[in-house]
């Protein structure tokens, strides 16, 4: 269940320069840049891309699209990480294994690099990945969208990926700004706007 549901949460607030003319467009746009599931095998150690808002396995029907006049999906990325203390005790193993197999004294480097190599692809294989899953949230009349984090990291990803997919550019908005301008007798929660139930 999506978090923006349960209590107060952070946003970043941004003012795309365009809308997706439908929401046909927008699932099209979506769908060409979904999440998609890391293989323990794989090299890359992440994956990032769109997801249903409520249904964060979801990365390609999007259900839950459309709410009010917003545009309300997610950003899901997965990472596998290992800390040097978490390689430790199954490197060293690895390492003694080899030598003693092989009746050596000193490993090359290059072997270093492939036995290192080798527990991780192990542990991947024996692991979940990291999973971090961010809410958006896109008006489709004032054009301004809701990144429900502060993290530098995401919101530098999340920018950079919203760009490509919506061939749009982002720019840094103020929310205190944005209220003043609409006044303060006409301002909503814009999760009660998201998520009202009729």
């Amino acid at each position: 269940m999506t978090k923006l549901l349960k209590g107060s949460v952070s946003t970043t607030l941004f003012k795309s320069n365009k809308v997706p003319k439908t929401i046909g467009d927008a699932r099209e746009c979506l769908e060409r840049f979904a999440f998609k599931k890391l293989d323990p095998a794989d090299v890359r150690d992440e994956s990032s891309g769109w997801v249903d808002a409520v249904l964060c396995f979801d990365s390609e029907n999007f259900s839950s699209l459309m709410h009010d006049r917003f545009f309300v999906f997610a950003m899901r990325t997965d990472k596998y990480s290992f800390s040097a203390s978490q390689l430790r005790p199954y490197l060293e193993e690895a390492e003694f294994v080899f030598k003693k197999e092989n009746n050596l004294e000193y490993i090359a480097a290059q072997q270093k690099k492939e036995i290192k190599e080798q527990v991780i692809r192990k542990l991947k294989s024996n692991s979940y990945p990291r999973t971090t899953v961010v809410e958006v949230a896109w008006d489709m009349e004032s054009r301004n969208v809701h990144f429900f984090t502060q993290s530098g990291a995401m919101v530098a990803n999340f920018t950079d990926m919203f760009e490509k997919t919506f061939e749009t550019t982002l720019e840094n908005a103020y929310i205190f700004d944005s209220l003043k301008k609409m006044g303060a007798d006409k301002v909503e929660p814009v999760f009660g706007k998201i998520w009202s139930i009729k």
